[in-house]
């Protein structure tokens, strides 16, 4: 199949490429620079070019940097005695890994590189690079006899939406009667669900050095060893308290916290990608409460469930979830779960495009939280009332949000927590063009996602890198990146698996061309 530069640049560049290559081969120096964002258009305006010019020679700029080839080197080899080489086609210089000394060295070294290789030069581009080049290196952009740019490319769709981190928050869980003598417990209980975790962990310092030996042989006291290290994000070591404590209560019948144990090991689960284990041992948790009566049990247990719906795409199940919850917290007068239900509903408003709705919900639950004291809580609401405020294009007041939320986890010891707002953060930069800056966020939040093992946020944070990797022109490293977050959401079966692969379809494009184009 093939392609004229009239349909890959547009008709008034296409005729201006056309004309320099019919024009410049023979006449020593000159140099055409095409800024193309299309990879797939790049490949078949560099095939057009060696077709009408045999003599053209790629030079992969990719193939340049530290342990691989050298810029003159490359040169060299293409321009060698007896190579009949007519025009030299520089490429991929967006993907290469040493690119600023690569543009560097263009600059300082022009006089040297037109002197040693007098040959029409063609330098394809992507458009982020060529920005690059021109800011970088002016001297050697003084050089360019033709500087042209493919037609705007067509936005894609999926690449552009982005893929945002909930902040989720969890429904306080009632633990049971814990006997005389463990009010610490119990304050260090209420420390942990409102966020006030350095608090929480003198009181349970305090509680260790009145009862050697509960912290291994106190089921009470061992499950709230699990609570403190999951509201680190410390999954793996909370699984494990968890289990011992669960394996007690069991043992000594008491029914009530073995539906505790259940429940906790359930939020782990769910946020660690394992839907269907979640799933499962909440409804064994539920069973029980049920049984025993248990009304604040029996809400967090259905606030769980909707969180493991809505991760899973079912907006109408977890919906009807939240509203029962909703309704047994009124009842009962358990404000701080009626809080985490309502901003539960904000999220699934949100995702599904009903912003006035979701704002609504968050901010009653900002309120509720704020006036409880949930530090905690109102940190995750913000940061949801942040998403809300992006979709809309509120970018200000979004990262305002965000950097209170942030400051909110710092000061209350919970610093894997800031992993969603760093993403968040980074969507904002994203959209509004600094592409380092979102790079460096990101990487920030992929970093501290695979220490707290929440492999949702992972895979949201690897996807929207990718992104931004293709968009300045990284194609292979962005793909891979949104190849890993598709591979771990088919994993754990989240939600957001159709979008990533949408987005994964959309990358691809961009090296095929239209099986309609002739």
């Amino acid at each position: 199949m093939s392609f004229e530069p009239e349909a890959l640049l547009g008709q008034e560049d296409g005729a201006a490429f056309r004309r320099f290559v019919e024009w410049s081969v023979g006449s020593g120096f000159d140099m055409a620079v095409v800024e193309i964002a299309t990879p797939w258009k790049r490949d078949a305006l560099m095939a057009w070019t060696q077709e009408k010019i045999p003599g053209a020679k790629g030079i992969p700029l990719h193939e340049v940097g530290p342990g691989k080839r050298r810029l003159w080197d490359l040169l060299r080899e293409a321009c060698a005695p007896g190579s009949e080489t007519t025009a030299l086609i520089l490429h991929h210089l967006e993907e290469a890994e040493d690119k600023r000394r690569i543009i560097a060295q263009l600059n300082v070294e022009r006089d040297e590189l037109v002197r040693a290789f007098a040959l029409p030069w063609i330098l394809l581009v992507h458009p982020v690079a060529g920005r690059e080049l021109q800011h970088q290196a002016p001297d050697f952009s003084d050089f360019v006899g033709l500087w042209l740019w493919e037609e705007a490319p067509e936005e894609l769709k999926a690449l552009r939406a982005g893929t945002g981190a909930s902040s989720v928050v969890a429904a306080p869980t009632p633990i049971g009667e814990m006997g005389a003598g463990k009010e610490l417990l119990w304050r260090a209980l209420r420390a942990i669900d409102f966020g006030y975790l350095d608090e929480a962990a003198d009181l349970l310092a305090q509680f260790d050095l009145r009862n050697p030996g509960a912290r291994d042989e106190d089921p009470d006291r061992m499950s709230l060893e699990g609570r403190m290290l999951a509201a680190r994000n410390r999954y793996a070591e909370a699984r494990v308290a968890y289990e011992a404590a669960r394996q007690a209560y069991q043992a000594r019948g008491d029914r009530v916290g073995l539906a505790v144990m259940l429940h906790q090991l359930a939020i782990i689960e769910e946020r660690q990608g394992r839907y269907e284990e979640a799933r499962k041992r909440l409804r064994e948790s539920t069973a029980i409460r049920e049984e025993i009566g248990d009304p604040a049990g029996i809400a967090v247990s259905l606030h769980q469930l909707a969180v493991v719906e809505e991760a899973q795409g079912r907006y109408e199940e977890s919906r009807k979830l939240l509203r029962e919850a909703i309704e047994i917290q009124e009842e009962i007068g358990e404000r701080a779960g009626k809080a985490a239900s309502l901003h539960q509903l904000a999220i699934i408003e949100e995702e599904q495009g009903r912003y006035e709705e979701a704002q609504k919900l968050v901010r009653e639950s900002l309120a509720i939280f704020e006036e409880i004291g949930h530090r905690a809580g109102r940190a995750a609401s913000l940061h949801q009332l942040a998403i809300i405020e992006e979709a809309q294009g509120r970018y200000e007041e979004a990262r305002e949000h965000l950097h209170e939320a942030i400051a909110i986890k710092n000061e209350i010891g919970h610093r894997t927590g800031t992993a969603a707002p760093l993403h968040q953060l980074a969507i904002i930069e994203l959209r509004e063009g600094r592409y380092e800056e979102a790079r460096k966020l990101l990487r920030r939040s992929i970093a501290t996602f695979e220490e707290m093992g929440d492999r949702a946020g992972l895979a949201a944070s690897l996807t929207v890198l990718g992104m931004i990797e293709v968009e300045i022109g990284m194609l292979s490293e962005g793909r891979r990146l949104v190849q890993q977050g598709v591979d771990i959401l088919a994993e754990i079966g989240g939600g957001e698996l159709e979008r990533a692969r949408a987005i994964l379809q959309d990358i691809d494009s961009l090296s095929t061309p239209p099986a309609t184009s002739s």
